[in-house]
């Protein structure tokens, strides 16, 4: 999707407290022969804070950063990725009781973690469909600190899981970035790869199973190599991610070697590595250091990085930033936005 019509305006980023890995180490967590091949050095915890509470702060700070007002949001479209509250219960009325107030379209999104990106989508599609419409905004939070599941250990080689939100306000007026491109692609046949192992009635969570995600992949792995799958559905990955990655460049009108600085999902040092050659970057072009402190943070990590960027002094007017990662159905992601110009809070 070629857009070029739509601008951030505004960003805002909850961050809990950076639990060492050497503490997790300490309290039996983490493996501690694991510390170096995985290079994550600790994870954002936010205790019992819930995760739409964090989502408020978050969308609070990118309000006011935008310049804009509520009474200009035409929708607030809510991306998570673990359980946010009481079962039978929607996080993004919270937000609209919390902040917003009554008009807007609410819209929850459990995309997984390119739940953020999706939501971007559909703000641009609202925007684009209405004149009236002037602003909307896209939200993230999660708080995985439950008895369900091990933010330290989800399997050999994965990654951790950080706490946190992440909100951005988008408009169609000239704001510190513009959105040049969002493109997704699919692969069905890979469905089965966050599932593989497990029965799909009656829900886990109602029978208090703990999620493994590394328990699934194995079970998939085993399963696509038994079926002689294993090449297919490996080259299938492969392509579709490059795929998305060269139609987001084509319709922002680039090449690889226009792109500044590349934000993907915060894993482990291995799988970010390989991913990103995959699509011809480096690590070293990637947020990856600083995301390997902070954990996985399901759909905030690519916004969460970004305030890094500006913030730390690394982005400049010009520059431009590629967000990709895949998620599970699989969803694959990439989307390209512009600096225009590094707002004012990233120079306090």
């Amino acid at each position: 999707m070629r857009v070029n019509d739509v601008y951030m305006n505004g960003i805002g980023v909850f961050r809990p407290e950076v639990m060492p890995v050497e503490s997790a180490v300490e309290q039996g967590l983490f493996p501690a022969g694991e510390v170096a091949t995985r290079g994550l050095t600790g994870a954002a915890v936010a205790g019992d804070l819930p995760a739409p509470d964090m989502a408020v702060r978050a969308a609070e700070d990118a309000l006011k950063d935008s310049g804009l007002a509520t009474s200009d949001l035409a929708a607030l479209f809510y991306a998570c990725v673990w359980h946010q509250g009481p079962d039978g219960w929607d996080p993004q009325h919270y937000l609209q009781r919390e902040l917003i107030g009554d008009g807007p379209l609410t819209v929850g999104i459990r995309e997984g973690c390119n739940g953020m990106l999706i939501g971007l989508d559909l703000a641009v599609g609202m925007l684009r469909a209405d004149e009236a419409h002037t602003a909307a905004m896209v939200v993230a939070s999660d708080n995985f600190g439950s008895p369900l599941i091990d933010r330290w250990s989800q399997g050999a080689g994965f990654t951790v899981l950080g706490d946190g939100a992440s909100a951005m306000v988008l408009s169609k007026r000239a704001g510190f970035a513009q959105v040049l491109s969002s493109c997704t692609a699919t692969f069905s046949m890979m469905e089965e790869a966050h599932r593989a192992g497990e029965e799909l009635f009656p829900p886990s969570a109602t029978l208090g199973r703990e999620l493994n995600f590394g328990a699934r992949a194995e079970a998939y792995k085993q399963k696509v190599i038994a079926e002689g799958l294993g090449s297919s559905i490996l080259l299938g990955h492969q392509q579709r991610n490059l795929q998305c990655l060269e139609q987001s460049l084509a319709e922002a009108e680039l090449t690889a070697a226009d792109i500044t600085r590349v934000v993907t999902h915060n894993l482990a040092r291995a799988d970010v590595t390989a991913y990103l050659k995959t699509l011809g970057f480096a690590l070293e072009q990637s947020t990856w250091d600083f995301g390997s402190g902070t954990g996985h943070m399901g759909a905030s990590d690519y916004l969460v990085s970004l305030h890094h960027l500006l913030s730390s002094g690394q982005l400049q007017p010009g520059d431009n930033v590629l967000f990709c990662g895949f998620s599970p159905g699989i969803t694959y992601k990439s989307t390209v936005i512009r600096i225009l110009e590094v707002p004012a809070w990233a120079h306090r």
